[in-house]
C-alpha cells in the first residue's frame, strides 16, 4: 500500500524534471552555420572599420586583423542577432615582416544584422562593458547558456595567423609582437 502513495509524488517529480529539461534545451544557444558563414564577412568588415576609426589610423601599412567565434544566432524574420567573441590585432608592416601593435582577446560582441539580396548588412553592435559591469553586461547580451560559454572562456583563433593574408603576403611571413 505504501508504494501506491509514492506514485503521485514520483509522477510529480518526473513532470518537474521533464519541464526543466525542456526549458534548458529550449534555451540552449544554437548557431545557424549558414547564417554565421554568410554574416561573418559583413561583421568582420564592420568590426575592422570601426576599430580603424576608433584608433584614428589612416596609415595604409596598418590593418586590423580579427577572428571571431560565434556563440549563438537568433533569427527574427530577416534580422538576426549574432552573439560572438572577437579577438583583434592591430598589425603593421615593417621590413620583411609584420608587427602586432596592440589589440584585444575574447571581446564579447552582439551584432544585429539584416539579410539583404547581397548578403547581410550590420544594423548595430554592442560590446560587453569593462570592469565590474563585464559579467552583468555579458549576461544581458547573451542567452544564459551563451553567457556561461563566454564567461567560462570560449576563445577564438589567434588573429596573428591571418595577418599575412590581410597584407597579401605569404603564409610564412614572420609576425612578431612589438617590444
Amino acid at each position: 500500500m505504501g508504494n501506491v502513495k509514492r506514485w503521485p509524488v514520483l509522477a510529480g517529480v518526473g513532470v518537474v524534471v521533464a519541464a526543466a529539461g525542456w526549458w534548458i534545451v529550449d534555451e540552449m544557444p544554437s548557431v545557424d552555420d549558414a547564417v554565421a558563414r554568410d554574416a561573418l564577412p559583413s561583421i568582420d568588415e564592420h568590426l575592422r572599420a570601426w576599430l580603424a576609426t576608433a584608433a584614428r589610423s589612416g596609415d595604409p601599412n596598418i590593418r586590423w586583423v580579427c577572428t571571431q567565434k560565434v556563440i549563438e544566432t537568433l533569427a527574427d524574420g530577416e534580422r538576426v542577432k549574432v552573439g560572438l567573441v572577437a579577438s583583434c590585432d592591430e598589425v603593421a608592416r615593417e621590413g620583411d615582416g609584420l608587427v602586432t601593435r596592440g589589440g584585444f582577446r575574447r571581446q564579447p560582441v552582439v551584432y544585429r544584422v539584416e539579410r539583404t539580396p547581397d548578403g547581410y548588412r550590420v544594423l548595430d553592435q554592442e560590446f560587453a562593458k569593462d570592469g565590474a559591469a563585464y559579467s552583468p553586461s555579458v549576461k544581458a547580451m547573451f542567452s544564459w547558456v551563451g553567457a556561461r560559454r563566454v564567461l567560462d572562456g570560449t576563445s577564438t583563433d589567434d588573429p596573428a595567423k591571418l595577418a599575412p593574408a590581410a597584407f597579401g603576403l605569404p603564409e610564412d611571413t614572420p609576425v612578431r609582437a612589438r617590444r
